[in-house]
């Protein structure tokens, strides 16, 4: 059981590694396709460039369906006063707001800097010991399966 459960979890891991760094990549190889699949591959990619090669600007169609969107956002907003969309308390708390963030901006702002970021060290201390200890968990892998197997 010991053999096979660690020589198991070492595929494992070996194939969540690929997983995990590895691209995106076909599903067949080169040698597994045929002639009659590559050229489908190909017309398909040849068709998805001529579409995007097309889509270089707007369609006439595209450009009077948004000019009557906004014709009736338009329409829609010049009916209403601008009274209506605040009431004399709204206006005066935006009042408020508003003063109030020009007096804070009005001031200069004193940032003491010790020059070194120690969140961005510990972000990288953290990624450095996330990395060696996946490769020393590879290097001890790799280790005990050879010393569980022999060469014969």
């Amino acid at each position: 059981m010991g053999s096979k459960v660690t020589i198991s979890r070492f595929v494992g891991l070996v194939f969540l590694v690929a997983a995990l760094t590895g691209g995106t990549a076909n599903a067949m190889t080169a040698a597994g396709t045929t002639p009659q699949g590559l050229k489908a591959d190909g017309l398909r990619l040849q068709g998805i460039a001529d579409r995007y090669a097309q889509m270089r600007g707007y369609t006439q169609d595209g450009l009077r369906a948004g000019g009557l969107r906004y014709q009736a956002m338009a329409r829609a907003y010049a009916d209403r006063p601008a009274a209506s969309f605040y009431t004399p308390q709204a206006l005066k708390a935006e009042g408020l707001r508003w003063q109030r963030m020009a007096q804070v901006y009005s001031q200069p702002q004193v940032v003491r800097d010790s020059g070194f970021d120690w969140g961005a060290a510990g972000i990288g201390a953290l990624g450095v010991f996330v990395a060696m200890l996946c490769a020393s968990v590879l290097v001890f892998g790799i280790r005990r399966i050879r010393q569980e197997n022999p060469a014969v």
